[in-house]
């Protein structure tokens, strides 16, 4: 685990990640994904890992679309799954 300076003094900490992370809220926990995709260590979009740099303006739209869309599974009806399954043989 990493040392922390408080004071100027170090402090050793040993933390278990797992106890740290069921201890945060889920506001607290939401900043720690923010900060590990602003550092580098988390994909923006993780249906594309490693394209985030490669994709233009439309294109991170329509990837931030299909991530929303990709959690609603269980709140579509039977047409709108249909429609997907269709969109999915077209372009397969």
């Amino acid at each position: 685990m990493p040392n922390f300076t408080a004071y100027n003094v170090d402090v050793d900490l040993d933390i278990d990640v797992d106890d740290f992370l069921s201890e945060c809220s889920s506001r607290e926990i939401k900043e720690l994904i923010n900060a590990l995709i602003e550092d580098g260590h988390l994909a923006k979009h993780p249906l594309l890992p490693g394209h985030e740099e490669k994709l233009g303006k439309m294109e991170e739209e329509f990837v931030g679309k299909l991530y929303t869309i990709s959690s609603k599974y269980y709140s579509m009806t039977e047409e709108e799954l249909e429609m997907i399954d269709k969109l999915y043989n077209k372009y397969r």
